[in-house]
């Protein structure tokens, strides 16, 4: 008789993990690819789906595909975590995109999640599989900033006015700000807190504000709470909200015509084909600074055709400078 694979594991054991596989992922298990996964024969796959078989029937389905036997387990709906593999997948994926913004703290946590689930689907490995990557230019590390993160999300949900010490870019002095925070909002692998910006006594909003957390030196709760809305900055236009929507027409060049032409840069803009190969794109943007930097960036590519009327005034702190 030929030694086990894995003379270490019960057959309980590879059953249980057999079945836990079936009921929380419905897909089609060939028989190979579960003998690997189990560290044992086909055979002893085979004997084990007699066992699930005999106890639950017809759930158990099974076929040849390309001469590959396969297994299906069909319970009628989801298991009790709500969850498939593919939707853990894409779980895992949001969490390569945010390693970008979110402080260690809140990465391990959101790991140990994703292992956990793992293990109720009974594939362990699960997170050993890299199906994306991520690439981060200039990334801020906001590990230092991952208690004050926690406040502004508190306040923001509690209504709770925060006394913010901020310093300003070019700044030489940190000034202190009574704010109370709506949202937060990431941006060219920046967080940033959008709220209402106090006077010194009183709770009327005085103006919008925006304010880059990496800035924020600390965040103090109040007792004082206030109700404020930025239904505002959720029009779609291009970047962060500072001021009243404005319109502008960009002529893009040849040269970064596929480029820009690739990309939603707004969700209201209109792409305009030019006869040598460039384009003009029209967008909506409540923060005209930060366009006109966007179109600078481009050099000799991309000039703006019509200037929006002058810049109101708008908080210190402009994500052009950011």
């Amino acid at each position: 008789m030929p030694s086990k694979l894995d003379p270490d594991a019960r057959t309980g054991d590879k059953l249980l993990r057999l079945f836990r596989k079936l009921l929380f992922d419905n897909r089609r298990h060939f028989l190979q690819d579960l003998a690997r996964e189990l560290n044992c024969s086909p055979q002893t796959v085979i004997r084990l789906m007699e066992q699930i078989e005999s106890a639950v029937g017809i759930a158990l389905e099974m076929g040849i595909d390309q001469r590959r036997r396969w297994y299906r387990l069909d319970p009628g709906e989801k298991g009790h975590l709500g969850l498939d593999f593919e939707e853990l997948r894409f779980l895992t994926m949001c969490r390569q995109m945010a390693v970008g913004i979110l402080p260690e703290q809140t990465l391990l946590r959101v790991d140990a999640t994703i292992r956990r689930l793992a293990m109720h689907m009974a594939d362990p490995h699960f997170q050993d599989q890299d199906d994306f990557a991520f690439y981060i230019k200039g990334r801020i590390n906001y590990t230092p900033f991952a208690e004050d993160i926690e406040r502004l999300v508190r306040a923001a949900r509690t209504a709770t006015v925060c006394r913010i010490t901020y310093k300003a870019v070019g700044r030489a002095e940190a000034r202190i700000h009574r704010f109370i925070p709506v949202r937060m909002a990431a941006m060219n692998n920046a967080l940033y807190v959008l709220g209402g910006l106090l006077g010194e006594s009183g709770l009327d909003v005085e103006y919008p504000g925006t304010l880059a957390v990496h800035r924020i030196l600390h965040v103090e709760l109040t007792a004082d709470h206030v109700r404020y809305s930025r239904e505002d900055d959720e029009h779609g236009g291009f970047g962060l909200p500072w001021h009243e929507p404005r319109t502008f027409r960009i002529r893009v060049a040849p040269s970064a015509a596929d480029y820009v032409r690739e990309r939603i840069w707004a969700a209201n803009q209109t792409l305009e084909d030019c006869g040598d190969g460039g384009l003009i794109l029209t967008l909506t943007t409540r923060s005209e600074p930060e366009l006109r930097a966007w179109v600078r960036s481009f050099g000799e590519a991309a000039e703006l055709l019509e200037d929006g009327e002058s810049a109101a005034r708008a908080p210190e702190d402009c994500p052009e400078k950011a």
